[in-house]
């Protein structure tokens, strides 16, 4: 029991010391250790009966390593790590559990390796730990992503590379960021969980869990050869509740939003070629960011905004200058001042507001949404605006937000909205839309209310999506500030 104790105190000044004083080593490593309970939620899920092969494929000072030894046995346990500090102190955590099992054999078992890399050929029948958070592969070759793309996180390429690892039969829990649940980016990995078998379980945080580091997380249990389970598209949906957000399936086949219009979102280049041409009042175009987007409104000239690191109270664009000094940015801002549909990057619900006479110019991340007919500009806003639209987004890409409560949506996800099956609820909730955007303060929050209703109808959903997007909108539609001496494009 001393030597016990012993190795405890020394894993547990180990992490002390990384979450103190080495925090920025920590965050490079991506090192974030797992509290003793989520510890025994996993291994509860993971070690089925008559389990005899466990894998930590990061295993740190061997939190997982440890726990499962007192469950199955040291000699069933593998860990590795790049760490070689931490791989010396799971060695001795272990040692001092079954002092009987020689060093050499704990040794073979846990080394100091990278699992995205290491146990070729080997099977386990429990895949389980908490991989390091890194936001981005940039810096591993091709081969250790495993096919995957640059801005992977790490934690989702351990998880991808693990369902190669577990036996026929074996289980993968892995924690991961919120963000694998929705990102772009992670998709590959949840289809190949698909492929290889079923998510089980779900286990979700919306406090961070984690000393030293705000972010969110979660642990997607997936059964290898298991049928069933949410597609790679729906482990947002198998969250939702835990973040209050309701569920609601959408109606197929009556269209997507990309048969009505293009969505486009601009990137650097559009960005950064702005930034010289840019400035406070006066004439030009006026620059739309994000900040300035409310659902139905916009708030250019009511209050101030942030572009390119500077404040701005009403930002607009030269456009002569900008096509005089580059003629490609002089044609993307052409083909931006047509009358469209400006959606905010990301907001509370999706925010989006109607540029009718096309005069407004997008600043990233702001995406550009253009009918094909200048006609259906307020339908497509009163898509936007739909709260079984809305609250679909929130649950298939949560955590993808810069919050879990925020709703963020690409110019590709825009376009796969689908579109309402009642016709005549639509085109009322298209022209509450319309009065919405041109009411008073004191008329727009009703207004916006009516276009809930009328949208909710539109879809056929229940009062849950309404009663849900009206207490998220309700307090920004009441939050118009208004600048004295200013107006609004």
């Amino acid at each position: 029991m001393e030597e016990r104790e012993r190795v405890e105190a020394l894993a547990t000044a180990y992490e002390d010391r990384l979450v103190g004083e080495l925090s920025d080593e920590r965050r490079s490593r991506g090192a974030f250790y797992t509290p003793p309970e989520l510890v025994d939620w996993i291994l509860d899920r993971a070690l089925v009966p008559g389990t005899s092969t466990v894998l930590d494929p990061a295993c740190g000072t061997g939190h997982f390593l440890v726990a499962a030894a007192r469950r199955v046995g040291v000699r069933a346990v593998h860990g590795s790590d790049l760490d070689p500090e931490a791989v010396r102190i799971a060695r001795l955590r272990l040692q001092a559990e079954d002092p009987s099992v020689p060093a050499e054999e704990i040794q073979a078992r846990v080394r100091v390796a990278d699992g995205l890399t290491a146990w070729d050929g080997v099977g386990f029948d429990a895949v389980v730990g908490n991989p390091p958070f890194l936001g981005q592969l940039k810096r591993r070759t091709a081969g250790q992503r495993g096919g995957l793309g640059a801005y992977t996180d790490t934690s989702a390429a351990f998880l991808h590379r693990s369902l190669g690892l577990a036996a026929p039969g074996g289980t993968v829990a892995l924690v991961q960021p919120l963000s694998v649940l929705g990102a772009r980016d992670a998709g590959p990995v949840r289809a190949a969980a698909a492929a290889a078998g079923a998510v089980t379980d779900l286990w979700v945080s919306a406090r961070p869990v984690f000393r030293g580091t705000s972010v969110l997380a979660c642990v997607p249990v997936v059964r290898i050869g298991s049928d069933g389970g949410p597609g790679p598209d729906d482990w947002g949906r198998l969250a939702a509740p835990y973040f209050g957000i309701p569920a609601f399936a959408l109606p197929a086949g009556t269209g997507v939003l990309g048969d009505l219009a293009s969505c486009t979102a601009d990137f650097r280049d559009q960005y950064y070629g702005l930034v010289p041409h840019v400035r406070d009042g006066g004439a030009g175009s006026p620059l739309i960011t994000s900040g300035l987007i409310e659902p139905g409104r916009s708030e250019w000239g009511r209050r101030p905004t942030r572009f390119a690191k500077q404040q701005y109270d009403a930002p607009v664009v030269d456009v002569d200058g900008l096509a005089a000094a580059d003629a490609r940015l002089g044609a993307w801002a052409e083909s931006r001042l047509v009358p469209k549909v400006l959606v905010a990057g990301q907001g509370r619900v999706i925010e989006a507001v109607v540029d009718e006479r096309g005069e407004w110019l997008p600043s990233v991340p702001v995406v550009t949404v253009v009918p094909h007919d200048p006609a259906d500009l307020w339908r497509v806003l009163a898509v936007l605006l739909a709260p079984p639209v809305v609250a679909d987004a929130a649950a298939r890409y949560l955590g993808t937000g810069l919050t879990p409560g925020s709703v963020k949506v690409s110019a590709r996800q825009l376009a796969g909205l689908p579109l309402p099956a009642d016709q005549e609820a639509w085109a009322a909730g298209a022209e509450l839309a319309r009065r919405a955007q041109h009411a008073s303060d004191a008329d727009r929050p009703a207004l916006l209310s009516a276009v809930g209703e009328a949208m909710t109808a539109a879809y056929g959903a229940g009062p849950a999506s309404l009663d849900w997007w009206r207490a998220r909108i309700g307090r920004r539609a009441d939050e118009s500030p208004r600048r004295s001496g200013s107006t609004s494009p």
